[in-house]
């Protein structure tokens, strides 16, 4: 298991060094699956990244379409939004993640024409089975039944309804009870503890709250109650960042600005276990006004912070909450994430880095003009960006050298690793006697070989000693020593 410098759990002491959260990069063309037929022309919603099955070499996923009707007028439903709507259920598969294909399945009949004026039948890309699965599918291998190695929730009005399936093109409702849940919810599973995790969303707090559930077996779960919810510093940070889109001409404003209904709440909390502690990046939700007709929704803007928790019950903010994603600044029309951003139930690692796949949104609220000329077609896309690997957080080292001091621990490996950017500068590693802190003989910062080095999985060497194996089993402190240079993570093996 690795040792992130996410929190202090591990850390004794820090020395001259600031910690320091990192975003996950954008790429330009960051773009993976946009809409692109006549059943998906509105809009995309996902919110559960891609399965990958190893046997299959395949990424595969489903996401959920809003479509214009067969109706060739726009019509409007009573909130001024676009009413002559369908929604579906889609299926979309990958060899590496960027690159997707819509594969035609014969499962739905659908009655559109395409643009020979031919019916185009049974070539798309349709789940009737799934449809208004928006949490799922979740890969479960050790599951004994076959029939529920995917497994995804359906929302329905106040509720979540458990569907599993074999194969993920045919969907069965569980006859197991359904869970309370308002429309938004996340879905995640711990390979480790083989435990289903579902944060659901309800009200609290500043409106939009979050409580758990968790679940052994997918069919009987325990309420833990309230566990994340906006306070009064998320109020002072949402006007902040409110203000900014307003002022910042580089960003597309929200259209609705009411100062004395400026609110902060939480829209989503997706949670997933990373290196023996639980991470979540809570999508804060920064309310500009209520709009009219009806006055029943808000024009808003998002932000994707990070928490953590070592039980799942108890979440702390990191580096004092900084957007870990933020919207996009508007550019050359192609860009979605100018207007809102939600991020799917946790990263995957791929290669050397960790990949979040987020949903971007053109725009949160239009206008009645606007809906009559349709910009709401082409309105959202599920978008990517990548970290490095476990580089959520790192110590800095500046000019003068700054050192952390870990809490004492006993040695398990032969060898200590860590990741580390120090290419510029250099890292030096020492072990020190839990007992008096002195360094012990052979394992000193003079007899450290400096990390000079951009590595995600670095050996700590020592000019006298080959590995650790003197130390085995004795309890020690690490002190590392950096100067221009950081460090995320480190580890025994």
């Amino acid at each position: 298991m690795k040792h992130l410098f996410i929190d202090d759990h591990e850390v004794e002491a820090i020395d001259n060094l600031a910690r320091k959260l990192h975003q996950p990069r954008k790429e330009r063309a960051n773009v993976v699956i946009r809409p692109e037929f006549r059943w998906e022309n509105n809009a995309i919603q996902v919110r559960t990244s891609p399965v990958w099955l190893p046997d299959e070499g395949l990424f595969k996923m489903i996401y959920l379409t809003r479509a214009e009707g067969m109706d060739p007028q726009v019509s409007l439903d009573p909130t001024g939004a676009v009413a002559n709507t369908e929604s579906f259920a889609c299926f979309a598969t990958s060899q590496d993640g960027v690159n997707w294909e819509k594969p035609a399945l014969g499962l739905y009949d659908y009655p559109g024409l395409d643009w020979r004026g031919t019916p185009v039948g049974g070539e798309n890309n349709i789940i009737p089975s799934a449809r208004g699965m928006l949490q799922g599918p979740i890969y479960d291998p050790h599951d004994p039944d076959p029939a529920r190695r995917f497994k995804g929730l359906r929302y329905g009005t106040g509720e979540l309804r458990s569907m599993a399936s074999a194969d993920m093109l045919n969907w069965d409702t569980l006859d197991i009870p359904s869970l309370p849940s308002q429309d938004e919810s996340h879905l995640t599973y711990d390979e480790n503890s083989r435990r289903y995790i579902a944060a659901v969303k309800r009200a609290g707090p500043y409106g939009r709250s979050w409580h758990l559930l968790t679940s052994g077996d997918f069919a009987d779960w325990e309420e833990h109650g309230l566990i994340f919810h906006a306070d009064q510093i998320d109020q002072e940070n949402g006007n902040a960042r409110l203000q900014q889109f307003f002022d910042d001409p580089a960003y597309l404003s929200p259209v609705v600005n009411r100062p004395e209904e400026w609110r902060t709440d939480v829209y989503n909390f997706p949670i997933f276990p990373y290196e023996g502690l639980y991470l979540a990046t809570p999508v804060m939700h920064h309310w500009s006004g209520m709009h009219a007709p009806l006055y029943e929704n808000v024009d808003s803007r998002k932000s994707v912070e990070l928490a953590s928790s070592r039980n799942l019950r108890d979440w702390a903010r990191v580096a004092d909450r900084a957007p870990f994603l933020e919207l996009s600044p508007i550019s050359d029309g192609e860009t979605y994430d100018t207007g809102q951003i939600l991020i799917t139930n946790r990263p995957l690692r791929r290669n050397n880095e960790l990949w979040f796949y987020y949903m971007g949104f053109r725009y949160r609220y239009l206008l009645v003009e606007e809906v009559l000329n349709r910009r709401y077609l082409d309105a959202s896309a599920l978008c990517l960006a990548r970290l490095r690997l476990d580089g959520f957080v790192s110590l800095k080292g500046g000019v003068e050298w700054g050192s952390v001091l870990t809490r004492p621990f006993v040695v398990n490996g032969n060898e200590l690793r860590i990741n580390t950017d120090s290419w510029r500068g250099r890292v030096l590693t020492e072990v020190l006697d839990a007992s008096d802190g002195q360094p012990l003989e052979g394992f000193t910062k003079d007899d450290c070989i400096p990390a000079i080095i951009d590595s995600i999985d670095e050996p700590v060497r020592w000019r006298t000693q080959r590995d650790l194996s003197p130390l085995s089993g004795r309890t020690v402190r690490l002190r590392f020593l950096l100067w221009q240079a950081q460090l995320y993570a480190y580890w025994f093996v």
